[in-house]
């Protein structure tokens, strides 16, 4: 099973389309309460946070959506 982790290292490298391959094989319903609570856990830079957020939910909806 993909974990959180390496979802967000496929995010962060840019490898947005494996990240939404990745978060269909998780499960969209259940990954984005989960990375919002990973995010939190790794440091209180809610900026930083809220922008990685951001990201993946419309990174995702627009590769999906296609």
């Amino acid at each position: 099973m993909t974990t959180i982790e390496e979802i967000h290292e496929s995010l962060i490298n840019g490898q947005r389309r494996q990240m939404a391959r990745q978060i269909q094989e998780y499960g969209a319903g259940d990954f984005f309460p989960d990375f919002v609570e990973f995010l939190d856990n790794t440091g209180p830079d809610n900026e930083y946070n809220y922008a990685t957020f951001k990201d993946a939910v419309i990174s995702y909806h627009r590769i999906i959506g296609r």
